[in-house]
């Protein structure tokens, strides 16, 4: 057999071979999920008197934008409303105000021996001047906010004056915020399938050391435990205002009238 037909002969068989090859393909699938961190921040909805709880805030991290996102902002806009820690009740930062008298009580070594309006003074009973001091539950101011989110989150708190008068200054008003992680206010539960967001509570002693941007809580978990509602999975925050260390007001601090406003913003790191 020449050469040529040995050639003529491979050629054929490679064909052959090439059109009984098993033919290959491949597809690849490539699923993405993304999932940013979000703050839900709610109080009282102030339209029926805070009976009925509203989401009022939503901060979301997203760093593509170069930092938070509130959705709910800018000049005029109220964030959020606080209520009477244990109610949804709102406080005086909405329409419907929280009273709060001047009432101090003259303690007897503990006993309360009698409850004095210093505006207008009507009974006076005997009491042990020794032992006695000064005390009171307007010396104490307590509201609560809620919070439910998908991860860790902070709370910054600025607080500033919006009427002074007498020798009381911001730096009189003692502070402290704490976490509820589950409860009923209202007849309303809450916390259901929540959890501790475990974080710690930077040492506020005052508002007056509260300037700009102070942090006040700083997170380490989400407050969602389980799948629920968003009232199922939010934590309560305590703050508790008290005139004098511990609401323990003394008559060396003198008299007059102090308010403060303090902003609480929620956010993802």
């Amino acid at each position: 057999m020449s050469f040529r037909k040995l050639l003529l002969a491979g050629a054929a068989l490679a064909a052959s071979s090439a059109a009984v090859a098993p033919a290959n393909a491949s597809i690849v699938d490539r699923p993405h999920f993304k999932v940013l961190g979000v703050v839900i921040v709610w109080a009282s909805d102030n339209s029926t008197g805070g009976l009925t709880p509203i989401a009022t805030d939503f901060i979301i991290d997203d760093n593509a934008a170069g930092g938070d996102s509130d959705l709910i902002g800018g000049t005029g806009v109220v964030d959020g409303r606080t209520v009477v820690t244990g109610s949804l009740t709102p406080t005086a930062d909405s329409s419907t105000s929280v009273g709060l008298d001047a009432v101090l009580d003259i303690s007897d070594a503990g006993t309360v021996i009698e409850s004095v309006d210093l505006n207008s003074p009507s009974t006076f009973s005997a009491f042990d001047v020794t032992d006695a001091s000064i005390s009171g539950s307007a010396l104490e101011y307590n509201s609560s906010f809620y919070v439910a989110s998908n991860t860790a989150f902070s709370i910054n708190g600025a607080a500033s004056t919006t009427n002074a008068s007498g020798d009381f200054t911001l730096a009189d008003i003692g502070y402290n915020l704490d976490v509820t992680v589950s409860g009923t206010d209202s007849g309303l539960d809450f916390g259901t399938n929540a959890q501790n967001p475990n974080g710690s509570f930077p040492a506020v002693a005052n508002l007056g050391a509260m300037t700009s941007a102070t942090p006040v809580f700083v997170g380490a978990d989400r407050t969602a435990a389980t799948a629920g509602s968003i009232v199922d999975q939010s934590v309560r925050f305590d703050a508790t205002y008290t005139l004098g260390a511990g609401g323990a007001y003394d008559l060396s601090q003198g008299a007059g009238e102090i308010e403060a406003a303090v902003v609480y913003t929620v956010f993802v790191p």
